[in-house]
């Protein structure tokens, strides 16, 4: 499904006013005898509501636009796809539904040439054209890169974490203490073998507009009631290995603030990732003065709930570590953040990214 869909979000976009040129060109120029009337309005209503359905259904996958191919050759678009050929089911579907705009549209696929047809009133007026992918190769002696992937806002929903546990995508989890299902999450993300996370919930330069919680830290705050509130954390997320801040643009610029949590996390063994929600963030440096391990976060995967952006944001992610040797992305549970990890972890495999918990990546 993944290589199926994102044909359509780079090619489409882009050839869906390319097609509309042509047929454009076709009606204010001489036609191409025999058949002057081959595209009629209704033809055109027909081929746009086609277009539609195509964008509306299998918009957001997983490949890049270098990996799609288009040549227009007279009335046809013809899409050359550096990817998997599409599962039955997501065929089928798209059959089913294309038939349903004008019985004139018709879908015919030929899996041992890796082709798709798409004709209208017998006239082919869409060829998909699939090939394997080549793998781009790592230089010599070159480790896998790996990539970890945490998602920050659990301890709400355990239906939500029950399906991300289900996908199969070794996600590290960063559990907001102050949720009601906090403790219950981080018991069975531990039951599931997931590494969970503090999201230790922290004063932003946007509060009282944006609001951390009742439970959260502040630069006011004496190191005793900071202790106090991170000693509930620690017994409201068991199996906690780690922390990542939850907002906190004001608090993690604060050095006496930042220096007494960096205490308590070495004191409970724990570790620090840096979501970097300002880049005056003093994170890392504190905790290297603290002597505990620490990474930052490289890229924001889903400040747009889109699952095409999410899947371009997860194919940068991938181009870091492939550069760097890791990469660290952190994301939220939104339907749309589910659906774009589904679809991008062939991608991910294709590309020889190893997904770890966060902890592997630690300096």
């Amino acid at each position: 499904m993944v290589l199926f869909a994102v044909l359509f979000l780079c090619g489409f976009l882009t050839l869906s006013l390319v097609f509309l040129s042509e047929l454009r060109h076709f009606n204010h120029s001489p036609p191409p005898s025999p058949s002057p009337g081959k595209f009629s309005e209704d033809s055109r209503a027909v081929l746009e509501d086609v277009r539609l359905l195509l964008e509306e259904s299998l918009l957001g996958g997983g490949i890049s636009p270098d990996r799609l191919k288009v040549v227009g050759e007279d009335e046809l678009l013809r899409y050359e796809e550096a990817g998997e050929f599409p599962k039955d089911e997501i065929l089928k579907g798209l059959r089913v539904r294309l038939q349903k705009i004008n019985d004139d549209v018709e879908m015919k696929v030929d899996a041992g040439r890796g082709e798709i047809l798409v004709t209208h009133k017998g006239k082919l007026r869409f060829l998909l054209q699939f090939h394997r992918s080549e793998i781009i190769p790592l230089p010599a002696g070159a480790k896998l890169p790996r990539v970890a992937i945490i998602m920050d806002d659990l301890g709400r929903d355990l239906d939500y974490l029950e399906d991300l546990l289900d996908l199969g995508v070794p996600v590290t989890l960063a559990i907001l203490p102050g949720e009601e299902n906090a403790f219950r999450s981080a018991v069975l993300a531990n039951t599931r073998g997931r590494e969970v996370l503090i999201h230790i919930p922290m004063e932003p330069r946007s509060f009282p507009i944006n609001n951390p919680g009742d439970d959260a830290l502040f630069t006011g705050f004496s190191s005793e009631e900071i202790r106090s509130r991170f000693s509930k954390y620690v017994a409201n997320v068991p199996h906690a290995v780690g922390g990542n801040n939850h907002m906190g643009s004001r608090f993690t610029e604060d050095s006496k603030g930042m220096a007494t949590v960096m205490g308590l996390l070495k004191e409970e063994g724990f570790f620090f990732v840096d979501s970097l929600t300002t880049g005056n963030s003093i994170g890392i440096s504190e905790a290297r003065n603290a002597g505990i391990p620490s990474v930052a976060r490289d890229v924001f995967l889903d400040n747009d709930a889109d699952v095409s952006l999410i899947s371009e944001k997860i194919r940068l992610l991938v181009r870091i570590a492939r550069k760097e040797g890791t990469a660290v992305g952190i994301c939220h549970p939104y339907p749309q953040t589910l659906e774009a990890l589904d679809r991008m972890r062939s991608y991910l495999e294709e590309q020889g990214i190893e997904v770890v918990p966060v902890s592997h990546l630690l300096e």
